[in-house]
């Protein structure tokens, strides 16, 4: 009776399409204990992605110590056929997260098997959520490294399904530059508009070594008479802009509103240095939380949870906020570390419709003008709302101001600022602030505010000249953020006299 029972849960579970319906099938099923592994092992001929699903969940329930090593066995048994090890192999990996390491792969007679069913699994994921593809790679990466090949040799058995186009962009966007130009020539063979929107969406977001390849993709399907048309066109994008902050962020939005219910909305966030972070998709938010609609060079303030200052976004063009992203991107590259999965997920909806005019960069002569005009009111820059949060982070500003300790004479103060500008603001430190303050300059432009873009753009010259630590920009900045690390060893100090509650 209990075998008979333990069969119709499996039955069931098989036929079973609500996923909180599949998760309560999976439980009944793990409470038979060991007859259920029994049942799980002698069923995992199967071919179905939905059924392996359920097989999977069950796994996960059953007892670790007993189900990983059955598996591993299954895998390793000769007189098994290759779809039951493959899909023992499944289980393993993504459901019990498993290393699959080379003997395993090695035990599976047929490893383009292991590859199709692989992907295979990935399009039926990607049906019920498209973002299923990052957790695919996530889990690829912590992979013997010659599964991305063996995933490449069995795509064109598969392909043009809309789901390996988008696998396909996102290993043109990856760290191994062979996949990635195996990507590219994939896609420039692949005759469909999803394959060319990816080429154009590629040629903009790319190194430039990649993206000429991407370039000449797009370009032969164009010749071969493959036509694409975005679903929104540019005109229907807007972009928001805020300030750079005192460590070198900024976040951008962009919003689509080719729906009034339920807008496209994208987030962006890079850093100084470091190019993009990370990047959301925000569309989730009803209409009344995305921010209105302004004109271009109008400046929004967002109120913020709690006691944060509200957020500023500049409105801007659409091209203005790509050419933010495009120049955060490079510095990705130019470090040698490829932007994060949810910027390459993303990324097509901004780019899809090919790169932004170049800039010229600004008149060196004019700068160096600028910088002997303005003098030391740069300084006065960080009395701008859009500088609120500006000061020099780093650990040499907070190993003084513990040694300066919680209470100091101001000319303790002062000294410490020197000697921190002369010693410790070094040739990185200035680049990185010149970079920032060209950012800000534009972004002051863009708002409508010339004079104070023309003071950053003075400031940053300044910088570029050299003896930075003379400056009074500089001594400014190293001096709010010498009060702002004494301002927090107080608060730690007040948190350490806190009386204890015990007993009241």
């Amino acid at each position: 009776m209990e075998r008979r029972a333990l069969e119709a849960a499996f039955d069931a579970l098989a036929q079973a399409t609500d996923p909180v319906e599949i998760a309560q099938r999976a439980r009944v099923i793990a409470d038979f204990g060991e007859a259920a592994l029994a049942g799980l092992l002698a069923r995992l001929h199967t071919e179905d992605p939905k059924v392996r699903g359920g097989l999977g969940l069950v796994a996960q329930l059953l007892d670790r110590d007993l189900v990983v090593p059955a598996l591993r066995a299954a895998v390793r048994a000769r007189d098994r056929s290759d779809q039951t090890r493959v899909t023992a192999l499944t289980l393993l990996d993504r459901y019990l997260h498993e290393p699959t390491d080379d003997g395993l792969l090695t035990a599976v007679q047929n490893p383009a098997g292991v590859a199709r069913q692989s992907l295979r699994e990935l399009i039926t994921a990607m049906d019920e959520s498209p973002t299923a593809l990052i957790e695919y790679l996530t889990q690829l990466a912590e992979q013997p490294a010659d599964a991305p090949g063996l995933l490449m040799q069995a795509l064109p058995e598969l392909l043009p399904h809309p789901h390996l186009i988008a696998l396909l962009r996102m290993f043109a966007q990856g760290e191994d530059p062979a996949l990635a130009h195996q990507a590219i020539e994939m896609l420039g063979r692949t005759r469909t508009a999803e394959a060319f929107l990816a080429l154009t969406s590629l040629t903009a977001t790319l190194p430039p070594e990649r993206s000429v390849l991407a370039e000449r993709g797009a370009r032969k399907l164009r010749l071969s008479g493959v036509q694409a048309t975005p679903d929104a066109a540019p005109a229907d994008w807007r972009a928001l802009l805020s300030p750079i902050d005192g460590s070198g962020a900024q976040l951008i939005w962009f919003i689509c509103r080719q729906s009034a219910e339920r807008p496209v909305a994208l987030s962006i966030i890079n850093r100084d240095g470091a190019g993009i972070l990370a990047a959301a998709d925000v569309g989730h938010l009803s209409a009344d939380e995305i921010p209105p609609d302004v004109p271009e060079g109008e400046i929004l303030s967002l109120p913020q949870p709690g006691t944060n200052r509200p957020l500023m976004l500049l409105s801007v063009s659409f091209d203005e906020g790509r050419r933010a992203v495009h120049q955060a991107v490079q510095q990705n590259w130019h470090n040698g570390q490829p932007p994060p999965l949810s910027y390459r997920f993303l990324s097509a909806q901004i780019w899809q419709y090919g790169p932004v005019s170049r800039e010229e960069d600004a008149d060196a002569a004019d700068e160096a003008a600028l910088a002997a005009r303005y003098g030391e009111l740069t300084a006065t820059l960080l009395d701008h709302p859009a500088f609120t949060d500006w000061f020099w982070h780093a650990a040499a500003v907070v190993e003084v101001a513990e040694r300066l300790g919680l209470r100091h004479a101001r000319a303790a103060r002062q000294q410490a600022v020197t000697a921190l500008a002369e010693n410790a603001f070094g040739p990185a430190d200035a680049a990185s602030y010149q970079r920032r303050l060209r950012g800000m300059a534009r972004w002051l432009q863009l708002a409508r505010q010339p004079a104070i873009a023309e003071l950053a753009r003075a400031a940053a010259a300044q910088l570029a000249a050299g003896a930075a630590g003379e400056l009074l920009f500089v001594r400014r900045l190293i001096g709010i953020g010498l009060d702002v690390a004494t301002l927090n060893l107080r608060g730690a100090a007040g948190r350490r006299r806190v009386p204890s509650q015990r007993g009241i």
